[in-house]
């Protein structure tokens, strides 16, 4: 077999695909190959792909070849999803390294080349465009591996409903005690209480011949959780949770769906659970709860 050659095949195919190959590579490496591996993965600039090569070198099984298309052996040799989050967080990353300066760039010369830019349309447009940006930054993190600590949830929580209370039509009221610290990754947590929150301010704007009362984010914690909740008034779901979360189904119309999904991801990874439902009379309930770390 060459090894360089199937290396560089691999580096071509999705990370699923990637990840059978080396399941079977690892199951079919001899030494020799193995001794290959080590400096084949000092040489690669894909972090997740030299933990992988690396972590063969040091595997004890092997037999005589491996074929890319027939990948061999049947045991979970990986973890699977660790993987494919480096691969993910991996390709994320890139792609907003290149894409951040063009936009910057655009928006340049787009302000000295249009009239009233600020109320332009165009302006417009590269706002939405910074908001997918901020999505796919929000998704690199909750694939990672974040440190946690103790953290302030109501300060945290005040910081998100400052950077968006000016987007929303209603009154935003926080209902929880300003000493509440727990331990966590603030990141995964900021990411959670954005993209909630955000969902609440967008719903509550949606115009109604009603009166739209507050949103009102609430929590606390008990022996076993943190637990956290944001209640508004807006139009309330048209779909159960778990429709909203498949692909191209989101909580209002022209909405992209990944915002459920990373929120899903970010509260699974902490081994804690959520809810999104309709409240009454009107508007959406989000929950969510963190088991306290032994």
């Amino acid at each position: 077999m060459d090894l360089n050659k199937f290396l560089s095949e691999l580096q071509s195919l999705s990370p699923e695909k990637q990840i059978e190959g080396l399941k079977a590579l690892r199951e079919a490496a001899t030494p020799e190959q193995k001794q290959l591996l080590k400096h084949a993965a000092e040489n690669t600039g894909n972090s997740w792909f030299k933990s992988a090569l690396l972590e063969i070198t040091n595997s004890g099984k092997h037999v005589s070849d491996i074929e890319l298309s027939q990948p061999h052996g049947t045991g979970d040799v990986f973890d699977i999803e660790a993987v494919k989050s480096d691969a993910i967080s991996d390709s994320i990353g890139q792609m907003l390294h290149e894409l951040e300066p063009i936009i910057g760039s655009i928006r340049v010369f787009a302000e000295k080349d249009i009239v009233n830019f600020f109320q332009s349309k165009t302006c417009g447009e590269l706002e939405k465009l910074n908001g997918v940006l901020e999505t796919f930054e929000s998704w690199r993190r909750v694939e990672q591996n974040q440190p946690s600590k103790e953290v302030n949830i109501y300060e945290e929580i005040v910081k998100e409903v400052d950077r968006i209370s000016q987007k929303s039509q209603v009154g935003i009221h926080i209902d929880i005690p300003k000493d509440l610290v727990f331990v966590l990754p603030p990141s995964l947590l900021r990411i959670i209480i954005s993209n909630a929150l955000r969902n609440a301010v967008e719903s509550s704007n949606q115009p109604t011949v009603r009166e739209k009362q507050s949103i009102m984010i609430t929590g606390n914690c008990n022996d076993k959780f943190m637990w956290f909740t944001i209640i508004d008034d807006g139009l309330g779901l048209q779909s159960k949770t778990e429709v909203l979360l498949k692909s191209r189904h989101t909580t209002k119309a022209g909405n992209r769906g990944l915002g459920l999904a990373i929120v899903d991801k970010a509260v699974r990874s902490m081994g804690g659970n959520w809810t999104l439902t309709n409240s009454k009379p009107y508007g959406a309930e989000f929950y969510f709860e963190i088991p306290v770390r032994e």
